[in-house]
């Protein structure tokens, strides 16, 4: 399993950083009414579905009954509608439900009203946890009716402090310093960034080129998620082909297919609609080995059909 995904931590003890957050949310829990409704923001990667899922695993929120929607593709009013509908319903596993809606300021107009509505109107079983990059672009109203936390970035003595967590939970002493330090620096605050960093360097012995491999990997997985979001937006093919020419220029085909389909099986896994994902997936099933460049240039245009 990822670092990322194996480290992410599961109480607010285990969380580096963001301490207010972690000190409020304490508060919070120790009286007997809690608020039905959350709003984490924050830039991407800072942490702030991680703390969803604390908060919902403080809630006593058992796995059946938690629901994560990735919004920029279950955007629709249809889904909201879904949501409302199921919400009605007693929980399956115990005794609440917790309806985690990640970049939830990309819900549509009538979409973001139903929402309101159900937020005005919670059932007392039921628990809304919205992420969101952009919490200016959400409703006022979604605002006031959620209790709101600004997700910030680690600092580099915090990051560090992640990377010397993890490395002695992987039982590798003496990793040189110079490699984490430039971690670090291409980390820029953000602890998932700076897992899949380590990751991809963990197992390179020779430090100069465990430093190069930081800097290669900072810039690939940029354009790797730019390429994935232009496929599941059918960007044009015009200017989808710049970003595959800088991709394959540094990366073989192989790598590229396996980060595409590492990108769509997450979605597949946490998004309850998004039926694309299979079909995307589909189409990158087979190896580049024989076919190489011309197979995965030929796999994305199609996509992106």
């Amino acid at each position: 399993m990822p670092l990322h995904l194996d480290y992410r931590p599961q109480t607010l003890d285990e969380l580096f950083g963001n301490d207010e957050i972690k000190n409020s949310l304490k508060s919070i829990f120790s009286r007997e009414d809690k608020p039905h409704a959350y709003l984490l923001s924050g830039p991407s990667g800072c942490g702030k579905t991680t703390i969803g899922r604390i908060i919902a695993n403080m809630l006593g929120c058992e796995e059946l009954d938690f629901f994560e929607y990735n919004s920029a593709n279950s955007r629709g009013i249809d889904t909201i509608r879904s949501i409302t509908e199921n919400a009605n319903y007693s929980a399956l596993g115990g005794s609440i439900k917790v309806y985690l809606l990640d970049e939830a300021h990309q819900v549509t107009g009538p979409a973001a009203n139903a929402l309101l509505k159900v937020l005005e109107d919670t059932p007392k079983h039921v628990y809304f946890i919205l992420c969101t990059t952009e919490p200016e672009k959400l409703l006022k109203t979604i605002h006031t009716r959620c209790t709101s936390y600004q997700v910030k970035l680690l600092s580099d003595k915090q990051i560090k402090g992640l990377l010397d967590w993890v490395l002695k939970g992987e039982r590798i002493k003496d990793f040189p310093k110079k490699v984490i330090d430039e971690i670090v620096r291409a980390a820029e605050g953000c602890p998932r960034q700076a897992l899949v960093i380590l990751d991809s360097v963990i197992d390179i012995e020779d430090e100069d080129k465990a430093i190069a491999a930081v800097s290669a990997v900072k810039i690939g997985e940029a354009v790797v998620i730019d390429i994935c979001r232009g496929i599941i937006g059918k960007e044009k093919w015009d200017t989808m082909r710049v970003k595959v020419k800088e991709v394959l220029a540094s990366t073989e085909p192989e790598k590229l297919r396996y980060a595409i389909l590492g990108y769509f099986s997450a979605i597949l896994l946490n998004s309850k609609t998004h039926d694309r994902a299979s079909d995307i997936i589909d189409l990158f099933s087979e190896n580049t080995y024989s076919s190489g460049r011309a197979g995965i240039i030929n796999a994305i245009y199609l996509a992106c059909k």
